[in-house]
């Protein structure tokens, strides 16, 4: 007997697009605090890794769009490609986000930068561990 096809995990993603950006709230303001009460850069440090977090939860999200552009066993050609083509943009944003963001803000603490991109990366990649 055969079985009824899942459900796509397109409402589950958007859970998980929610609890990220609740990280990346996080994130800044443990950044602010740790650099008001410790660092003393001028919230150089905070608004580093805030940007850094910022361009990872955009190209996650932008990457997540193209995923779930189609849905159903009849596209399932388009939905490959709209995997790389996803995966790909992804890159691209995230290549010419970081040359941006190191051309225009200035000043930048490129380590805190990295940290915060690295922190929401995780962050994604545990979520995504989680899904069941």
């Amino acid at each position: 007997m055969t079985k009824p096809a899942k459900r796509t995990q397109k409402d589950l993603i958007g859970v998980y697009l929610k609890r990220q950006a609740w990280i990346l709230f996080i994130l800044i303001v443990i950044a602010s605090i740790l650099d008001v009460a410790w660092l003393h850069s001028g919230l150089i440090v905070a608004k580093s890794s805030a940007i850094g977090a910022l361009l990872s939860f955009a190209t996650q999200a932008v990457f997540a769009g193209f995923i779930f552009w189609h849905t159903g066993y009849r596209a399932r050609g388009r939905i490959v490609s709209q995997l790389y083509r996803g995966q790909m943009i992804k890159w691209l944003l995230t290549v010419f986000g970081f040359a941006l963001i190191f051309i225009i803000i200035k000043p930048l603490s490129a380590p805190a930068l990295f940290i915060g991109f690295i922190v929401m990366q995780i962050s994604h990649s545990w979520m995504l561990w989680h899904i069941r």
